[in-house]
């Protein structure tokens, strides 16, 4: 697993004018904290506990913010290059304190990050070096019949983007020489060597890189207060022997659980449901809209629906929007501008498990079946009074 993470945060970030006249772009507050902050919150979770900040312009404040990284539980190094130095000469300078596998970032972007699922792909791969790709409209790498293209400068036949998050084996550092030169112009050479493999991501990504994209990173960092909950076995209580819920009449919530909801008013759920149901014909849209009114009205003044996106497929379908699929997560979330790694799915069946780790969320499962069946586990930790008081506890 990669525990080693290189940070490029040398650049003046000019995009962003007075804001970054004298501070560095990833000391940029964002919810209160330095938008490298949010990046080493990110990266600890995800297993991440050492850290080379690539530091340039005004790098004092961010050394003198961060020290030896102890106060955050990790530990930070520091590589100095002067303004000019360009971002490959940057990880040149520091080749002699690399010394793993490690993933790099910019200090400007962010994502819903699951390095496991990330690292996976990479270790499959085999090559190098794995480059992180989100979708854009003006971007540098494009797929077509599985064939993978690039271009050093964007343009609209290109709709992928390289966002950071990329990993790296250690190995590569032998290939990088001393010269002034932007990452790209190494890239490009490693694409054209067949080193790079494309981890081809179906998040968006957030950046602080001009003033109005910084305006919508705050947005989803401030909007804090979403947890995302299933709805049968959850919400309501699952009929027995009856694989759906079909009329309203039917509907009775699980009061116990809803209780343990109902002590953190400050909360805001979104309801993520498969219902099948009306592909195979034993329930009409219809039917469902009065099924989801029905349930939202018996828990008014208990917590607060937000949402409901139901799924319609059927239960054979592979369609992205029905779960374990991640689709309806990534239209909530860029519905209602949250972050998908910073909230949890409440859920009852294993495919919830699968569901939240393809989209990047922790997961609070209720099921009553065997852990051990799920290869990542280890991902059900969590306190969930715990995790809501601290949802609930911040301003």
């Amino acid at each position: 697993m990669i525990k080693l993470a290189v940070i490029l945060c040398g650049g003046i970030g000019t995009r962003l004018g007075n804001l970054t006249k004298n501070t560095p772009k990833g000391m940029i507050k964002v919810s209160k904290k330095p938008f490298l902050e949010h990046l080493i919150i990110q990266l600890k979770k995800n297993g991440v506990k050492e850290f080379i900040f690539l530091v340039g312009f005004k790098a004092e404040k961010i050394q003198n913010y961060f020290g030896s990284g102890k106060k955050f539980g990790v530990k930070i190094t520091y590589s100095y290059s002067s303004i000019e130095t360009e971002t490959l000469k940057r990880i040149y300078n520091a080749k002699s304190l690399i010394k793993k596998d490690f993933i790099l970032l910019y200090s400007d972007n962010y994502y819903p990050l699951n390095l496991d699922k990330l690292f996976r792909f990479y270790r499959s791969a085999n090559k190098l070096i794995c480059l992180n790709l989100c979708k854009k409209n003006l971007g540098n790498f494009s797929f077509e019949n599985k064939k993978i293209s690039y271009s050093k400068k964007r343009n609209k036949k290109f709709n992928y983007v390289e966002i950071g998050y990329s990993l790296f084996n250690k190995r590569i550092l032998n290939l990088i020489k001393n010269i002034n030169k932007p990452l790209n112009f190494f890239l490009e050479s490693m694409i054209l060597k067949e080193k790079v493999s494309y981890f081809k991501n179906y998040h968006e990504y957030l950046s602080i890189g001009d003033r109005e994209r910084l305006l919508l990173t705050r947005q989803y960092f401030n909007n804090n207060k979403i947890i995302l909950i299933d709805r049968d076995g959850t919400l309501n209580k699952k009929i027995k022997n009856k694989r759906y819920i079909t009329h309203e009449k039917e509907v009775a919530l699980n009061s116990k659980f809803i209780k343990v909801l109902k002590k953190y008013n400050k909360i805001q759920y979104i309801c993520i449901t498969n219902q099948a149901g009306v592909a195979t014909g034993d329930l009409t849209k219809n039917k469902l809209l009065k099924i989801n009114q029905k349930l939202k009205k018996l828990l008014k003044n208990k917590i607060y629906i937000k949402k409901f996106f139901s799924n319609t497929d059927h239960y054979k379908s592979n369609s992205f929007y029905r779960k374990p699929n991640p689709g309806m997560f990534l239209d909530a979330a860029k519905r209602y501008k949250f972050l998908l790694d910073q909230t949890i799915y409440i859920g009852d069946d294993l495919r919830d498990i699968i569901a939240s780790y393809n989209a990047s969320t922790d997961c609070y499962f209720l099921g009553k079946k065997n852990l051990n069946l799920i290869e990542n586990k280890n991902l059900i930790k969590i306190s969930l009074e715990k995790y809501i008081k601290n949802k609930n506890d911040k301003k």
